[in-house]
This record gives structure tokens, sequence and C-alpha cells, in this order.
């Protein structure tokens, strides 16, 4: 069966274009003549409305690191002094 003259069912599927510059030249004339003359519109993603953290939320996240820093720094120290 000659590519060049079969139908465009003859194609099983699409054909990726790694695929396309290695066939030969009757099937990649084939398959690109299946293709939209057209280039694919690009899809533009939702802009999503991110919430900033104001200074309340940043003050309390700064105190909670300084505390879980300090706070087990202390207790080594205090326990050193102990023993």
């Amino acid at each position: 069966m000659d590519v060049a003259l079969a139908p465009p069912a003859a194609l099983p599927g699409p054909i990726s274009p790694e695929l396309v510059l290695v066939s030969p030249p009757e099937v990649a004339r084939l398959a690109r003549s299946l293709l939209s003359p057209e280039p694919p519109a690009a899809i533009r993603a939702a802009s999503s409305s991110e919430r900033e953290f104001g200074a309340v939320e940043l003050t309390a996240v700064w105190f909670f690191s300084a505390a879980a820093t300090v706070g087990p720094l202390l207790l080594y120290l205090l326990a050193g002094r102990t023993g």
C-alpha cells in the first residue's frame, strides 16, 4: 500500500513531531496534511487572586519562628547548668 495514496484513515492516530521527522517523506507529507493551517492558540491560565499577608500575620510568624528557635536553646542551656 502506497502511503502517498492512502486515505487519511491510514494513520492509526496522531503522530508525534519526532516520529514525523524520522518517517519516510510520504508518511511525513500525509501527517502534515492532517494538520490545521493555523497554529494552535495559546491557552491563558486563569490568574489567581492571592491574598498578601498583613503586618499582624507576619509579626505572628516572626514571633513563632523566634520562639521555636530560642525556646529549645534556652532549655538546652538550663539543662546544662543543672547537670
